[in-house]
């Protein structure tokens, strides 16, 4: 019943997101934390790894939560492979509406490339998507920044902590891309590998408490 529940609610994830994966990150956040298949920090960790990783960032971070979702329904061996079960079913699952509509665009792209009602349509789409990625942004910066903050429960104490580091880091990561070497600007992955040496370093390493 769970993997069924996974499957339905990633189906509706891929069906009424439009704008990629960051315009996705409101309605997973809502959909998860709402069954409990993760905790906020942990999805916090998941979008980190999905954008390392290889690959789309929504596809990977349906991925991680679903094998989170499989592993949760047992122990041991059977866990994991219950892992594996619950990472392909979401994985498909957030997938397969976009594959639909892609083979059903393709047959008609030509009738409706020019169409005025469709053209429109997209145009007042666009402002929406970036809505949505604006507050993918917001919910991830306050997360990393305030550790305590509850949006669902919001309070004075949950501005009390504030994580200078990761503001520091932030800021210097932002600052190294920006830099030209050689009139070129730093590769993404050189920035990614630092942030993840530097996040050992200073959280591991020297034991620094976000």
């Amino acid at each position: 019943m769970e993997f069924l529940l996974l499957f339905w609610e990633y189906f509706k994830i891929g069906l009424f997101t439009i704008g990629g994966g960051y315009a996705m990150l409101p309605m997973v956040k809502q959909i998860v934390l709402e069954h409990g298949w993760i905790e906020n920090t942990q999805l916090i960790s998941f979008i980190g790894i999905s954008e390392s990783t290889p690959g789309p960032f929504a596809i990977n971070l349906a991925t991680f939560v679903g094998m989170e979702v499989g592993r949760a329904q047992a122990e041991g061996t059977m866990g994991i492979i219950l892992g594996f079960v619950g990472s392909a079913i979401a994985t498909f699952a957030v997938v397969l509406p976009s594959l639909v509509i892609i083979m059903i665009v393709m047959r008609l792209f030509a009738k409706f490339n020019n169409n005025f009602y469709v053209q429109n349509a997209l145009v007042g789409i666009r402002p929406v998507v970036v809505g949505l990625i604006l507050s993918a942004v917001l919910t991830i910066g306050f997360a990393v920044f305030f550790p305590k903050l509850d949006f669902g429960n919001l309070s004075a104490d949950g501005f009390s902590q504030f994580n200078w580091v990761s503001l520091l880091m932030f800021v210097a990561m932002f600052v190294v891309s920006r830099i030209k070497f050689k009139g070129k600007k730093m590769h993404p992955i050189v920035l990614i590998v630092s942030s993840a040496v530097l996040g050992i370093v200073v959280f591991g390493a020297f034991g620094v408490v976000e």
